[in-house]
């Protein structure tokens, strides 16, 4: 399997980008390229780095992401935030994966070992450029609290509408991002992760989780008031959606 790591930042991260980029060369793929758009000091002949004027437009990821969609040579592309290092066991866990997916999340571990919003139903309706958020009417109001999915969950279209993965790291079919850009009215914190994945489930693109691959940050998040692990009395409800 051949990546592109797309990794975005703002300038103020470059001991993380170092790590980051040490994380994949450590997991020995042997084809992939890492293109990092932003402002950066790292210089490293071996990788791209598109500088971008951070004052057109702030938190404007969707357009950095789409940049790196149109630059990307192989035909994975793993987007990342300048936080997120791949595990040793990243590439080899891909491997046992596998390429059949189209649009597909790892485990995410957080800063102090607890696990990180990944596999996960998405318990609000969103209205995106007004960043106006209210909980989910469709569905048991259990999923207002507890949205995290098994990784061995085996997710079908019913389920799926109610799923997404969060922009701060995500793994896509090339042909996929090209033709399902990112919304660049949308800039950070105004759900772009949450729109871009409904709009992937309307034209019948499946959420996958490899259970097999990890990243972990490198720094704490705080998790969201939802980012709790469903009980199995719930997965069997989701089973019967």
């Amino acid at each position: 399997m051949e990546f592109t790591f797309g990794i975005i930042t703002d300038g103020k991260n470059d001991n993380f980008l170092n790590i980051i980029i040490d994380s994949i060369i450590e997991n020995n793929i042997p084809i992939y390229e890492i293109i990092i758009v932003g402002n950066t000091k790292i210089d490293n002949n071996s990788i791209k780095i598109i500088n971008f004027d951070e004052s057109i437009k702030r938190g404007w990821i969707t357009k950095k992401k789409n940049i790196i969609t149109s630059n990307a040579k192989y035909d994975n592309i793993v987007f990342l935030h300048d936080y997120i290092k791949l595990n040793k066991d990243w590439y080899q866990g891909f491997l046992k994966f596998g390429n059949d997916y189209e649009f597909c999340v790892s485990k995410i571990i957080n800063a102090n070992g607890s696990r990180f919003r990944d596999f996960t139903l998405f318990p609000y309706c969103v209205d995106y450029l007004n960043i106006n958020y209210s909980p989910g009417k469709e569905i048991d109001t259990y999923f207002d609290s507890y949205c995290l999915l098994p990784y061995d969950f085996i997710n079908n279209e019913k389920v799926n509408k109610y799923m997404y993965i969060s922009g701060a790291y995500y793994i896509i079919k090339r042909d996929v991002s090209r033709r399902f850009l990112l919304d660049e009215n949308l800039v950070h914190c105004q759900g772009e992760d949450v729109e871009l994945s409904k709009r992937l489930h309307k034209n019948g693109i499946i959420i996958k989780c490899n259970k097999y691959a990890t990243v972990s940050f490198l720094k704490y998040k705080e998790p969201a008031p939802w980012e709790k692990e469903i009980s199995e009395t719930y997965i069997r409800k989701l089973y019967t959606l």
